[in-house]
């Protein structure tokens, strides 16, 4: 994976290259690989900046609105992550992962329901655990 450089680094470098110095110069001086420079130039001309595009995330990706996926995963409070994607897009018309739902719900502060039903094992421990108290 490649390192991060400032967007102030790279219009240092820009800045120097445009004053004359050149690309195998700028490569030497300030460690950047020649294939970058091409890339910031470019860059540059198609969108008359270098800031870097990559690394921006959204933290709610395609669900950009709390409030609505709260009220969405408290009507569908029961549901399994498939079975709420599978509402969701019955509902907004959307296609989205279960990883997105995950997501989402961990960013609320809520737990997903693994399974439709209960294990018979996992039945068998909880009632065990009840009787003996």
């Amino acid at each position: 994976m490649g390192r991060f450089y400032s967007e102030d680094f790279r219009l240092r470098v820009l800045q120097r290259m445009d004053t004359g110095m050149s690309k195998m110069a700028a490569h030497r001086a300030f460690g950047v690989s020649r294939s970058t420079l091409d890339d910031w130039l470019r860059l540059r001309q198609e969108q008359g900046h270098v800031r870097d595009q990559c690394r921006t995330r959204r933290r709610w990706g395609a669900l950009s609105d709390r409030a609505v996926f709260g009220e969405f995963a408290a009507r569908h409070r029961g549901a399994t992550l498939g079975q709420m994607a599978q509402a969701w897009q019955a509902e907004k018309g959307q296609q989205l992962s279960h990883n997105t739902f995950s997501l989402a719900l961990k960013a609320l502060g809520w737990t997903r329901k693994k399974r439709v039903f209960s294990t018979r094992s996992g039945a068998r421990r909880n009632a065990k655990s009840l009787s003996s108290n």
